[in-house]
């Protein structure tokens, strides 16, 4: 009985060193959401300042370097929703801020392709101009 314990044990150990490994650290390496974001500080206000042109609140998440490419639950990025929106200066904000024209969301609307299907001459010109291809 106590030889089926010690076999379970240093199974168990060495399952757990490889599950280490294999993970390549702890949970202590992850980021806690909550030590990072706040209220006022987080992806869906990032995103919900882009589309309503709160280009003064869009300044304030990329200068306390939020990804500008981070995504809502759809795949949309804030530059996605700012040309939804024709928010140009906060496009224009964003592409200087190194959001990227061409990432797509979840049903493969880029910003580019966008901006087409509004027929916003102005935002097709600096997508393009930017980077972006459909």
């Amino acid at each position: 009985m106590k030889k089926r314990y010690i076999f379970l044990s240093v199974f168990l150990f060495i399952f757990g060193v490889f599950f280490y490994q294999l993970t390549g650290g702890t949970a202590k390496d992850v980021p806690n959401y909550n030590s990072v974001y706040n209220e006022s500080f987080n992806p869906r206000e990032f995103i919900k300042s882009a589309r309503s042109g709160d280009l003064n609140k869009v300044k304030f998440h990329i200068e306390k370097n939020i990804d500008p490419n981070v995504t809502d639950s759809d795949g949309r990025t804030a530059l996605l929703g700012a040309v939804i929106e024709k928010q140009f200066e906060v496009v224009d904000y964003l592409l200087l801020s190194k959001a990227d024209p061409n990432k797509k969301d979840n049903y493969e609307q880029s910003p580019l392709k966008t901006a087409m299907e509004i027929n916003d001459k102005k935002l097709i010109e600096l997508l393009q101009r930017n980077g972006a291809i459909e």
